[in-house]
């Protein structure tokens, strides 16, 4: 499998080094010549992506704060065609990717909830739910909502400023739309590009604009818009985890450490052979099959489908006087995606002798096993074993609209005043209809190879439609939608560099989550006769002919390693939409109440701060220090179930929202956070830089709201709304060698104290305690969950904050260098991250991380090559999704991009021809549980190549 080049930094290290080495030696024999603002340096007039780099470095050197950005190269051109992927270039930030494409950040090692994201310098939200697969209900930030065309700068802030917005733990990012006052006169640009995806072999097209005018800097406007298209095809595996078996009378640990029972005929025959050192059909000793790990739900996987995405800015900018300006900024995205999903689940779920039937998930007898030293299965075939079909249409719809006006008034020579206001408002429209078949049971092998995903082999044909059966359909939409309202006022008395600011913000947050769930299992099928079903009560009964066809692509062909069986019968989704329309059925869905419902945050927030310049020891020392005072109080809302609500087991469709009560839980809490920035230039190159501060994060939404559910792995998870934000003390200190022009070398070391971590406790309990009524339960998958009713024990998972204090400390090293003494045109652009939390575990930190880019470029061509690598991290702790009590981890990954241009003149027109090549390494995302060869997931998203053409007027 192909999982990373780590090697590769190492190489591009050793010539960054090499670099700096001649570089030094160069300047020490040639000083460079004085610069007209007495900074020792030369300048040279640059552009392109060298531009970018260097804008950005002297954004750097320029702050008070830890600060890195990313700036445009060219008029509406970030150096990336996705927010995430290039604020992955920045020291401390990792990215997680869906289908190929970069979608949530995480800096310093903290997870996406962290990182506060501004628009404009004010606080924003997305309504979106992350993927398939990757969740995003609490405050994380999908970023490929938004098109990169339509931004002009991403500024990363890893120290606090008192002025800053609070609540980004890990540190803020701001999101910077163009203006026209920051273009002459008339700027105008377009770009046409055809992206062509290797998995999906289509060529999809993409296209943006800008238009600016600026009428002598009293009046401008600038439009921006983009669109794009992307087909794909993403083959993968996963399974719900690794489970074992019981083994009656040999219970071992806790009640819940076995998902299902073996069926062990030689067992069940005599007592005598019920001891732990009896060999059963497995071939093992009963002691040794019950503590033996199989996949849970082990399957291939292929998602198909379409994504189109339009974006737009409009920027009015009015200067009445020199001490007036005003802008209004408006922003509008849009996100569709249309995707089919097919799964086929080997059913190692949940299986015991009551779903021994025709219906049912079968009952399983192990044969021919062996097992590794941890025990995990390593060989060994299923008798009696079933698939599951899974197919789904997703359709998903996001829309994000933002106003923002914004007024600045320099009263006197040393006052001014600026006053914003913003609102945003984002929606999100997910469906998600489920046909399922089953199997008909049969002898199944399986193989477990070192790493990489079990192989299995069938001997049933699972591409004839004659060995399925119609079994269960599920009809799962859900809403968002988000509200960002925000006024801010803030207040100057002095000069650029020695002032005092005093400020306040008032942020009203609102979201509401509604989710639908409605189940008709094998013998409800006249619950869907009302939408055009024409079956009759037992599902399994329905001819599936017109209905079924074998999975629509060569599963695996772009998998280095053995996929064991690609085909095997699918749901001809177009047909069943035909037969009964997808709207009419989400429109009818029942609400899934315990997972429903609202949350208010209201944040208002002050500061004082203090900005000054001294001379000590002869150099210039900038002081930032000042006070943030931040108070919230929130409201959740859920619903609950009135003696007037229908009971959902009788009632399969048709129970909404109007048929519950709700209940609300209020609470507040306030925070002081201090903070103090230095710069201090110990040399005409030298600066040295020291932050001590207090940040915060709220708590997630999710984890607050007075949520309840019962997941198909068997676990209650449920709300608490007592608990308290996540708090920071950090000390931030670090020194940057600016050795020659466009030139760094630099390196950070960072610590910080959190308390409020939340953990998710897990407690045995029996399934009463979850406050469910047993006729609110309709799936028949969950009903198998509950063999005692009320009595059955279960694991209850909540989210607790630990008392313990979590530590993290850090280094990142930063270097940049032109090296046009090695080859005029060529530069370099190398990063490293280390992180370390000692013996505590935080979700999503990888310990090593580094980028590193190399580029060329000349008035007519340019390249350059860019390397991202991310290091194994944690995914989840406890209860990852199955009974196996081993950690979740993602596999390391490294994605290689190479981007090119040549700029020529053709009807009187200076335009750019450009090829970029995404994931040039056909890199495949890998996790697993524990142990690398207890797969959880693998996922193919191939090469995506990017051929356009960009002129300028």
């Amino acid at each position: 499998m192909n999982r990373g080049i780590p090697t590769t930094g190492a190489s591009l290290l050793s010539l960054c080094l090499g670099g700096l080495a001649f570089a030094q030696d160069t300047t020490q024999q040639t000083p460079p010549a004085a610069s007209s603002d007495g900074g020792g340096l030369e300048e040279v007039v640059v552009t392109g992506f060298r531009q970018s780099l260097e804008v950005a470095l002297d954004n750097k050197r320029d702050s008070v704060n830890f600060t890195d950005s990313i700036s445009s190269e060219d008029v509406g051109k970030l150096p990336d065609n996705n927010l995430a992927e290039a604020l992955q270039r920045v020291p401390g930030v990792q990215i997680s990717r869906t289908n190929g494409e970069g979608q949530q950040i995480s800096l310093r090692g903290m997870g996406p909830s962290f990182a506060r994201v501004l628009l404009d310098g004010m606080p924003v939200s997305a309504a979106s739910e992350g993927s398939v697969d990757q969740g995003a209900n609490n405050r994380e930030f999908d970023f490929d909502l938004l098109p990169s065309e339509i931004f002009s700068m991403l500024q990363v802030s890893k120290t606090p400023r008192a002025s800053t917005v609070e609540g980004g733990l890990s540190g803020t990012v701001n999101l910077r739309t163009p203006r026209p006052f920051d273009y002459n006169d008339f700027q105008a640009s377009y770009q046409l590009q055809g992206a062509y995806q290797s998995t999906s072999e289509e060529l999809d097209p993409r296209g943006s604009f800008l238009v600016s005018k600026n009428w002598d800097g009293k009046f401008g406007a600038l439009l921006s818009v983009s669109m794009s298209q992307r087909t794909f095809r993403t083959d993968g595996w996963s399974s719900q985890g690794w489970t074992s078996g019981r083994v009656p009378n040999n219970e071992i640990g806790r009640p819940y450490d076995a998902g299902f029972t073996w069926n062990l005929p030689s067992v069940f025959a005599s007592t005598a052979n019920q001891g732990p050192d009896f060999i059963n059909e497995s071939g093992l000793t009963n002691e040794q099959l019950m503590r033996t790990q199989v996949p849970r739900l082990g399957r291939p996987e292929v998602q198909l489908g379409e994504r189109d995405r339009v974006g737009g800015t409009l920027a009015l900018q009015w200067a009445p006087t020199d001490a007036l300006l005003f802008n209004l900024d408006v922003i509008y995205a849009k996100l569709e995606a249309d995707f089919d999903r097919y799964v086929n689940n080997l059913l190692v779920r949940n299986t015991t002798a009551l779903t021994d039937n025709a219906t049912g998930f079968g009952y399983i007898t192990p044969s021919n096993f062996t097992v590794d030293a941890n025990n995990t299965l390593t060989s060994g075939s299923l008798l009696n074993a079933k698939f599951w079909s899974e197919n789904r249409v997703f359709q998903q719809e996001s829309d994000f609209r933002h106003v923002g006006l914004g007024g600045s008034w320099q009263i006197t020579d040393n006052i001014a005043l600026d006053m914003k206001a913003s609102r945003a408002e984002s929606d999100f429209r997910w469906r998600m209809t489920t046909y399922l078949f089953l199997s008909e049971p049969g002898q199944v092998d399986i193989n477990v190879p070192g790493s990489g995903i079990p192989v299995i082999t069938p001997h049933l044909d699972l591409a004839d439609a004659n060995n399925w059966r119609f079994n269960t359909v599920r009809v799962q939409p859900r809403t968002r939608e988000e509200e960002n309202e925000n006024l801010a006022l803030d207040l100057t008395f002095g000069d650029e560099e020695t002032n005092i600011r005093v400020g306040a913000l008032a942020n009203s947050y609102s979201r509401e989550r509604l989710a639908y769930s409605s189940s008709v299992g094998a013998t409800q099928g006249a619950a869907l006769t009302p939408f055009g079903y024409t079956g009759g009560a037992n599902l399994n009964e329905f001819n599936i002919g017109s209905f079924s066809e074998v999975v629509p692509v060569n599963y695996g062909e772009h998998f280095d390693d053995p996929v064991g069986y690609n085909r095997w019968i699918v749901s001809d989704l177009d047909a069943f939409g035909r037969m009964m329309n997808y709207g009419v059925l989400d429109a009818n869905a029942n609400l899934d109440f315990q997972n429903s419902g609202s949350f208010e945050e209201d944040n208002l927030s002050a500061y004082v701060e203090a900005n000054a310049v001294f001379e000590l020891w002869g150099r210039t020392l900038r002081v930032n220090a000042g006070l943030r005072y931040a108070k919230t109080e929130h409201e959740m809302q859920g619903f609950i179930r009135l003696p007037s609500t229908p009971a959902a087991a009788t009632n399969l469709f048709g129970v909404r929202k109007e048929d519950y009560g709700r209940n609300t839980i209020e609470g507040e809490y306030s925070e002081i956070l201090p903070s103090l920035n230095l710069a201090y230039d110990v040399s005409d190159t030298v600066l040295a830089r020291f932050s001590v501060s207090q940040s915060m994060t709220r708590p997630n939404p999710a984890d607050l709201q007075p949520f309840t559910n019962i997941s198909t792995a068997g676990v209650v998870r449920q709300g608490n709304p007592n608990l308290d934000p996540y708090l920071a003390d950090q000390l931030d200190g670090g020194v940057e060698w600016y050795f020659s022009e466009g030139a760094v070398l630099g390196g950070n070391l960072f610590y910080k104290e959190i308390t409020g971590f939340v953990t998710r406790q897990n407690v045995p309990q029996p399934f009463r305690n979850a406050g469910i009524a047993l006729d609110t339960i309709t799936d028949p998958t969950i009903l198998a969950l509950l063999p005692n009713g009320l009595d059955t024990i279960l694991l209850f998972n909540t989210p607790v904050n630990v008392e313990a204090t979590t530590y993290l400390k850090g280094a990142e090293v930063l270097y940049q260098q032109r090296l046009d003494n090695l080859l005029n045109g060529l530069g370099m652009t190398l990063n490293y991250t280390r992180l370390d939390s000692g013996s505590q575990t935080i979700l999503g930190l990888a310990k090593t991380n580094y980028n590193a880019v190399a580029y060329y470029e000349q008035e007519r061509f340019a390249m350059r090559l860019s390397y991202n690598y991310r290091d194994d991290y944690v995914e989840c702790e406890v209860n990852c999704g199955s009974t196996s009590p081993q950690t979740g981890f993602r596999y390391e990954g490294g994605y290689l991009d190479l981007n090119s241009s040549v700029n020529f003149t053709a009807l009187g027109q200076d335009l750019t021809l450009s090829l970029e090549v995404l994931n040039l390494l056909d890199e495949e995302e890998y996790s697993f549980y524990g142990y690398e060869n207890r797969a959880n997931t693998l996922n193919r998203p191939g090469r995506q190549y990017i051929l356009g053409i960009r002129g300028q007027f």
